[in-house]
């Protein structure tokens, strides 16, 4: 009898403390979910105000018919006959143009240095991708001096053909609803070829500026497009990042001492290395066409 006596108040401390903490429990539950349902809350109205802020900056995308983005893309100085409406590799593989090209009148090669240095997830994206634009961005909003960029060749293709060059928000929102609309007008090797038949390269053995993977066959190394050889196809590619910084000519046509030439060769490495990581190239052709003369091959006056 004394022993119960005993036990029951222990018991009611027991089951009060039980009682006190169960409350307490509940009142932070309630706290945490409240405060994770204002969380949402406010990430639903910033998510919802930034597509409204993106809708208003890409305007001239959305009121763009996929007929006159067609045209834009595919318009070409010089290459006048193009019918936006049939085939388009065919007609620039027949192009009575020389400067027009298509893949029968190009390098493998030119292609691998290409995807493999410019944009690796070529034909894997839709256009673009969002990592690499969350960098950019990233990289804009902290006004970084080392930036990488997040154009795909798509966007470049875009940049080139159908949007100004200025830097500004409403330009890359633009560009990045255009990219995405691109990939469903043109097949990934339409956009191919019709990037590497307008894209600029710099300037040639008389100072003139060039365009186009034909214009700079001929210019640099005397040859066509589909003749180049590897490391002669990565030093062309090199050249797209800055044309006219890596470009082995000065504005008279001369070339450019063996230390300027040097930068450009040194880009030419990268874009082997981007092959090489990419399993385009065997570590014997990576190794062979670092050893190759550039300076040698190029045309001079």
């Amino acid at each position: 009898m004394q022993k119960q006596i005993f036990d029951q108040p222990q018991h009611q401390t027991d089951q009060t403390t039980f009682q006190n903490f169960e409350r307490i429990y509940k009142k932070i539950k309630r706290i945490c979910i409240g405060l994770f349902l204002i969380f949402c809350l406010i990430c639903g109205i910033t998510l919802l105000a930034l597509m409204i802020y993106f809708h208003s900056l890409s305007k001239t995308s959305t009121n763009m018919s996929d007929a006159e983005l067609k045209k834009e893309l595919l318009t070409i100085s010089g290459n006048t006959k193009m019918k936006i409406n049939k085939p388009i590799l065919p007609q620039y593989d027949n192009s009575t143009n020389t400067l027009i090209t298509g893949p029968k009148e190009v390098s493998p090669n030119v292609i691998k240095a290409l995807t493999s240095s410019e944009d690796s997830m070529f034909f894997r994206h839709n256009g673009v991708l969002p990592k690499a634009v969350f960098r950019a961005i990233s990289e804009d909003l902290f006004n970084s001096q080392s930036a990488t960029g997040g154009s795909t060749i798509t966007q470049q293709l875009v940049k080139n053909q159908v949007l100004s060059k200025e830097r500004t928000y409403s330009r890359k929102a633009n560009e990045l609803v255009l990219a995405m609309r691109t990939e469903h007008l043109l097949s990934k090797k339409e956009i191919l070829f019709t990037y590497l038949n307008i894209v600029p390269f710099g300037l040639d053995s008389h100072g003139a500026n060039i365009s186009g993977i034909a214009s700079v066959s001929f210019s640099l190394f005397g040859k066509s497009a589909e003749n180049l050889n590897v490391a002669e196809s990565a030093y062309i590619v090199g050249l797209l990042q800055s044309p006219y910084h890596y470009t082995p000519y000065n504005k008279d046509g001369s070339l450019k001492s063996d230390q300027a030439l040097q930068i450009g060769i040194d880009r030419q490495h990268y874009v082997l290395k981007r092959m090489l990581v990419e399993k385009q190239i065997s570590s014997k052709t990576y190794e062979r066409a670092k050893k190759y003369n550039i300076k040698t091959h190029l045309v001079t006056q």
